[in-house]
């Protein structure tokens, strides 16, 4: 008994890794008005954060750059031995459980795109994400 539920976590974890990706946020930046990258005021609180990466719709579940809200995400590119995995998501605030009600679409919407660098050799893959009207530019590393 206690074999067969070692070789059925075994094939999860290798599954579940085929379908998604374990984030962890190192760095949070904002820009600035001169046009530099500057450690966020958020960064002591975001460093160490965690999310979950779909492969196969792009969706994000976590703390951090979160696309539960997101009218739509979509991947743009799956990744493999030679190309970034890329996904991206795109926000309004028109109809969502946190909008006042008189939000356009044009006004509010927002993008956030995410590449994970799956080219890169070894188990864990730097990442970066740009939320736009959101979180800034986000990095670290992925499984």
């Amino acid at each position: 008994m206690t074999v067969f539920f070692i070789m059925i976590s075994i094939s999860f974890d290798s599954f579940a890794g085929e379908l998604s990706y374990t984030c962890k946020v190192t760095h949070v930046y904002n820009l600035e008005d001169d046009g530099s990258l500057k450690a966020s005021v958020f960064e002591k609180n975001l460093v160490g954060s965690q999310f979950s990466v779909s492969r196969v719709t792009g969706e994000i579940i976590g703390e951090v750059i979160p696309t539960l809200m997101a009218n739509s995400t979509k991947v743009i590119n799956v990744g493999d031995k030679e190309y970034s995995f890329k996904s991206i998501a795109y926000f309004d605030a028109v109809n969502k459980p946190l909008s006042s009600g008189d939000e356009d679409s044009e006004s509010t919407a927002g993008v956030q795109v995410l590449e994970i660098q799956e080219f890169r050799d070894g188990d864990t893959k730097p990442f970066v994400s740009m939320s736009m009207s959101g979180a800034g530019i986000v990095t670290g590393l992925c499984e």
